[in-house]
């Protein structure tokens, strides 16, 4: 903060550059305001103030519905001197500033919300959206999500009271999504309304306009199918004749093991274990607790995994992947086999994670017990005796089971 505060004479200013292409608006390449203080401990919060206000002006002039609420919102609860009225006009300089900010800050279509804002006759649509997702027990990823969607319909809706049944539904069937993309991202919209209920930013006994939406699932939708043995040594093959090592890497280790793509990606050096005399590989923090497990390693499989182990040097088997801002490492190989495929003439059926499809299908060809081949690719066991009380089948059981892929 300290680069947003200059010390002139005995008095320190806050200071903010102004952006390129909005310094034709203001006419100036710098924004500057008297602290009135000689203090530094009472300037740095007066400028962080300052300059928070000031970047979104600047995010409202470039169009962003959210600024434009903080903006508003920001006037509503810090106002300007209201002890002095004109006497001609009976305005206090909290409104000729709330026009000053108007005219010059937010675009024409919007001046009004913004007014209505600022003098607390209407709410910001996202003004309790932190403390909702500080109360709200779920993973960091799925707030991003429902982040990314409030902030979505806050263009719709700049107010609460903007909201209203007729056009959410319109909005709802004006979107393109496909539907179960809109059952979750409207669900969030939902949940964000029922926490306004809860703390009685709008009235509990009020219906919530995002509930009973209507979308309906599409039909004779596409199961995703396996590929056969020989489709996937073409995948295979393909990856080869293109150079790309690690893909050819992922798919052969998929068709050996079973495992999901995240799964494979995330699994370390270290994960490679010693179970009964047999070499397993261990997947942790799985997307559900069966899917923790481990898995013997294939015949086939253990002259790669050695290769691994010996040139990998950021202890990953799957190496030198860029995590994304949830932790995950295989977006790029992901986008890669889907380019592959594709080029091979395979439809959207067939993903990444048909190849464990085709893996059960193996073990159901070769009579493998149920059990076991849940064991491996780490599905749930339905039962009561095996499902509760069993311990998982012995690392033999697996690897005889593993041995009757032929790749």
């Amino acid at each position: 903060m300290m680069s947003y505060i200059q010390l002139r004479g005995n008095c320190y200013y806050a200071r903010l550059s102004v952006p390129k292409e909005l310094r034709n608006h203001f006419n100036k390449r710098e924004l500057k305001q008297s602290l009135n203080t000689s203090d530094v401990n009472i300037a740095k919060p007066k400028a962080m103030q300052l300059v928070s206000h000031w970047k979104y002006q600047f995010e409202a002039l470039k169009g962003s519905p959210e600024a434009h609420e903080q903006l508003a919102s920001q006037i509503r609860v810090e106002p300007v001197d209201e002890t002095k009225t004109d006497p001609n006009t009976g305005m206090t300089a909290k409104d000729y500033y709330i026009d000053h900010v108007a005219e010059h800050h937010v675009m024409d279509e919007k001046q009004k919300d913004f007014h209505d804002i600022a003098l607390g006759k209407k709410t910001p649509f996202l003004l309790y959206k932190e403390s909702f997702f500080n109360q709200w027990q779920v993973n960091e990823k799925t707030k991003q999500m429902a982040d990314t969607v409030l902030k979505r319909v806050c263009a719709i809706f700049p107010t609460i009271e903007s909201v209203k049944r007729a056009l959410v539904m319109k909005m709802v069937q004006e979107d393109t999504s496909a539907p179960k993309t809109k059952q979750r991202n409207y669900g969030f919209i939902h949940k964000y309304w029922e926490y306004l209920k809860d703390i009685e930013a709008i009235s509990f006994t009020s219906e919530n306009p995002f509930s009973k939406l209507k979308i309906n699932a599409k039909k004779n939708t596409s199961p995703r199918k396996e590929f056969s043995v020989d489709e996937i040594k073409r995948l295979y093959k393909s990856a080869k004749e293109r150079n790309d090592e690690e893909l050819a890497d992922l798919i052969f280790f998929a068709i050996h093991t079973g495992a999901r793509i995240e799964e494979l990606c995330q699994l370390k050096i270290i994960d490679v274990i010693q179970v009964d005399g047999y070499s397993c590989i261990q997947i942790k923090d799985a997307k559900t607790s069966a899917g923790n497990r481990t898995i013997p390693i294939h015949s086939s499989l253990r002259s790669l995994i050695a290769k691994m182990m010996n040139q990998r040097n950021d202890g990953y088997l799957i190496a030198m992947q860029n995590k994304n801002k949830f932790g995950k490492r295989s977006n790029a190989l992901s986008k890669r086999f889907t380019r592959l495929k594709q080029d091979l003439g395979f439809t959207p059926e067939y993903v990444f994670h048909s190849i464990r499809k085709t893996v059960v299908t193996i073990f159901e060809n070769n009579a493998i017990n149920e059990g076991i081949a849940a064991d491996i690719v780490g599905h749930e066991k339905n039962t009561m005796t095996y499902g509760l009380y069993s311990g998982g089948n012995s690392a033999k059981s697996k690897f005889e089971a593993i041995e009757k892929i032929k790749f």
